[in-house]
Parts: C-alpha cells; structure tokens; sequence
C-alpha cells in the first residue's frame, strides 16, 4: 500500500509538472518576470473529449461541453463549471479553483486531481 502512495505522488508530481499551467492555481503575489529563454508559448490545445470516462478504482468523471463553450465535470455526484487553462505542453486542462478540480486530458488518459489537497481523485480515464 506504501509503494502505491509513493507511486501516486510521483504521477501527480509528473503530470503538474509536465501541464505547465500559464495561470496560478492559488492568489498569489506574480514572481519578478523572468526572461523567456527558451522562447515557449502556449502549445495549441488538443480538442477536449467530453463522455463519460471509466477509471481505475472503479471511479467514473462525466465531461460535457456546451454550444457556448461550457465545460460540466461530474466527480461523484456533484456538477463542476470548469475554466479552460491554456497549457505549454498542448494538454487540455480544466480548473475549478473554488474546489480545486484539475481535469488534464493527454492523448493516452485523463485524470483528476485535487490541487488544494495535492491529491490525485481519478486516474487511467478513459472513454469507453
């Protein structure tokens, strides 16, 4: 069970990590600017999948877009609006900064994450 905890953070640390999110999770004081070296800018996001998504542990996430461009997340019982975050990396990644719901979607999965817990609600998503 320890090595499952330990594997957890290290995924969790991993993907936040790689989603390089353009937009502070908590109010903050903005950090003197850097210089940008490396030149980046945000990568085109890829188009969001909305469905109903089956994960490990038997967890389920609802995802459904509006015409006007809405986002729903459904994460046990309870409906989230979620914020389109632009990401670096190309990621589709979605925030309710009241609960502290992360949704990132990578071609391969999806997870959900709690960024105010620092925990990981949902891994291994998939549409079936």
């Amino acid at each position: 069970m320890n090595s499952y905890r330990i594997a957890s953070a290290l995924t969790l640390t991993a993907v936040l990590a790689a989603c390089g999110s353009s937009v502070p999770l908590a109010d903050t004081k903005p950090a003197a600017a850097a210089p940008n070296v490396l030149n980046l800018a945000p990568a085109p996001a890829a188009s969001l999948i909305a469905g109903n998504f089956y994960c490990e542990l038997g967890n389920r996430v609802d995802v459904a877009s509006s015409a006007n461009g809405e986002v729903k997340l459904t994460w046990k019982g309870r409906a989230y609006t979620m914020t389109t975050v632009s990401t670096t990396t190309g990621a589709v990644r979605l925030e309710d900064k009241a609960s502290g719901l992360v949704w990132i979607q990578i071609p391969a999965k999806s997870m959900l994450l709690n960024s105010k817990q620092g925990q990981q609600l949902a891994n291994e998503c998939k549409v079936r």
